[in-house]
């Protein structure tokens, strides 16, 4: 069952990107249904909290010349935030416009008081500070980083003997990417929190001896659900007479993994399965629900075009995301997001793809 409307960060956008390299490069991480056809079409030759710097991220004048963050002790440099920018620029504006075009969109638009395009630079650079974080204390917790950058350096490889250095940087460049060594970073941090997030619902003490404190960390940029579908045309009986029985039974406390056993109908092959997602992803009723619900919470049931949802929030990669971000040590450069250049980052995505469109 798809019940994801766009594309979410994933390396899947990234392996597309490179997999069609030297053709138009216009994925990003969070798409439309419109555009992810068009990235399907293109390439048919050949994915915790962000929305804003925390605030209790250490800003600071003293960083060394040309950094704009350190998280425990790693440097990020204004080039290792462009895909960053340029995959909240595509959020903000088919937010702002689901029919937008990105070569023409107004960046200085106001949204809650103050231009997209500073929206966008908070949200990368909290974005790209989280992904560092996460990805050093997976590693931290004996979660191997070698395979994802193994990979990554591989499909680095491939593109470029495929097309050359300057097909590889224009496709890179298209998704706010300046060069390989970047490339290798943000894919390297999405395979490691795509990982870790299927693998954290089988086994979380992995990752935190006591998972129940991450209740506390929940926010509305990202969510973990479990969901106990009927069908519209459920061969169990009436959908809605069904539904309402098992909203009832989970509210009522019986164990939620044991009736999604054996009434979930959702098409994915694990019925006990974990949807995580960030705002955008999901159909809107879906999606309303699950945000509006505290850890362990149980929805009342939820209709979408699939049929009846009851809906369970749980700890997921982004609350995992939240507390291991609170429990390191990050620093911000006072001028990040100058640093950043949101219009040079737009600007070298805008003529790649119009570059590659020739």
């Amino acid at each position: 069952m798809r019940l994801k409307t766009i594309i979410s960060v994933s390396v899947v956008c990234l392996c597309l990107a490179l997999a069609g390299c030297g053709k138009t490069a216009t994925d990003s991480g969070a798409l439309t249904e419109r555009a992810k056809t068009q990235i399907a079409s293109e390439h048919s030759d050949a994915s915790a909290p962000s929305a804003s710097v925390s605030a209790d991220a250490e800003n600071s004048a003293d960083l060394p010349s040309g950094v704009a963050a350190v998280v425990n002790g790693e440097e990020l440099r204004p080039e290792d935030f462009g895909y960053y920018i340029y995959n909240e620029a595509v959020v903000q504006m088919y937010a702002a416009d689901t029919n937008a075009d990105f070569s023409t969109f107004d960046w200085s638009a106001q949204s809650d008081g103050r231009p997209i395009s500073d929206k966008v630079t908070e949200t990368a650079i909290a974005d790209a500070v989280a992904d560092t974080a996460f990805r050093q204390k997976a590693q931290e917790s004996g979660y191997s980083v070698s395979e994802a950058e193994k990979t990554a350096s591989g499909l680095v490889d491939d593109a470029i003997e495929r097309s050359g250095e300057d097909g590889f940087k224009k496709t890179a460049n298209a998704l706010g990417i300046s060069g390989a060594e970047q490339y290798k970073k943000v894919y390297t941090n999405i395979a490691v929190f795509d990982d870790v997030a299927e693998d954290f619902q089988k086994n979380p003490t992995r990752y935190i001896s006591d998972p129940s404190v991450l209740s506390g960390y929940a926010d509305d940029k990202g969510a973990s659900v479990r969901q106990i579908l009927i069908l519209n045309d459920t061969s169990k009986g009436d959908a809605m007479t069904v539904a309402a029985e098992v909203n009832q039974r989970a509210k009522s406390g019986e164990d939620f993994t044991a009736l999604m056993s054996e009434y979930n109908e959702d098409s994915v092959s694990d019925k006990n399965y974990v949807y995580t997602f960030t705002r955008g992803e999901m159909v809107s009723s879906f999606e309303d629900a699950a945000f509006a619900l505290g850890i362990d919470q149980i929805s009342d049931i939820v209709r979408s075009d699939y049929g009846y949802h009851t809906i369970k929030r749980v700890c997921g990669a982004y609350e995992l995301r939240n507390y291991w971000k609170a429990q390191s040590d990050i620093k911000i450069a006072e001028n990040a997001a100058e640093m950043l250049d949101f219009n040079s980052v737009i600007k070298m995505a805008k003529e790649a793809a119009e570059s590659s469109e020739e």
